[in-house]
């Protein structure tokens, strides 16, 4: 068995390869594993990185810790105001920005994403777990759609990876609500492919299928189904960015950042 440790000792992400697997788990367990800037870089890395490996078969993606992502860490990068701009910007090589890339860069590999999500799975987290081929949870975890609560839509890409999984009015309705739905609902609706007591199991399993197949009819299968059922895909991406654009740092959009952070009931002119 060959192991390969790709990440820092340090780094807020674990990249480990093995056998041609990529085993990629999120490391702020006791953040919630929310998405700083140094996760989100680290993430943006990892994928420019697996993009380019040759002898890559497949990539487990997961996190340490009871929660798989609580989404975006709003009070780290307010402290940032170049991280949004950062964040927005042109991720080079791609039709999208860089806050996309998070979610649709898993899509872009060649080869199958496996996620495995326990407890919170909110907001950038979510729709992370979307950018994955297949998504496996446990019935307990707690699902939400929840920039709606900061006063913003989705923006990684949910009108591109959701397509095809979640009807339009669930997305809808979930976006106006952000009210939570536990993994059961996430598979009934969707979001999930398998809800499991046990997924890190499955995937493993899973994995182990997958060893059994040849390289290149697993890379051809990931292409003939993200491929067939590609639309045009920029026009959707950029009034994700347009409208993003226009809420950020809008009077509305402070006031419930701030209401969340404070804890109080928003007040909206």
């Amino acid at each position: 068995m060959s192991v390969e440790h790709l990440s820092a000792e340090l780094s807020p992400l674990s990249v480990q390869f093995v056998d041609g697997i990529a085993e990629v788990r999120l490391c702020r367990p006791e953040q919630c594993n929310a998405l700083n800037i140094e996760l989100i870089q680290a993430l943006l890395k990892c994928l420019t990185d697996l993009q380019h490996r040759q002898d890559l078969k497949a990539v487990l993606l997961r996190a340490e810790g009871t929660h798989f992502c609580s989404g975006l860490d709003v009070a780290s990068v307010m402290q940032s105001p170049d991280s949004i701009e950062f964040l927005l910007s042109p991720m080079p090589g791609f039709p999208h920005n860089r806050v996309q890339h998070l979610a649709l860069g898993w899509k872009a590999l060649s080869v199958p994403v496996i996620a495995v999500m326990k407890g919170y799975v909110f907001g950038g987290g979510l729709q992370i777990a979307l950018g994955a081929d297949i998504r496996l949870t446990t019935p307990d975890s707690q699902w939400s759609v929840m920039e709606g609560r900061w006063g913003l839509i989705p923006d990684m890409g949910m009108t591109v990876s959701a397509r095809g999984l979640v009807r339009e009015d669930r997305l809808l309705q979930l976006t106006l609500s952000a009210e939570r739905f536990n993994g059961t609902q996430a598979h009934h609706w969707g979001f999930a492919t398998d809800v499991l007591d046990d997924p890190d199991y499955a995937a493993q399993l899973l994995l182990s299928q997958l060893a059994e197949r040849s390289p290149e009819m697993v890379r051809a299968a990931k292409r003939l189904y993200r491929d067939s059922f590609d639309e045009v895909e920029t026009n959707r991406l950029t009034l994700e960015e347009k409208l993003q654009r226009r809420l950020l740092g809008s009077a509305q959009q402070r006031e419930a950042a701030m209401a969340q952070l404070e804890r109080r009931p928003p007040q909206f002119d």
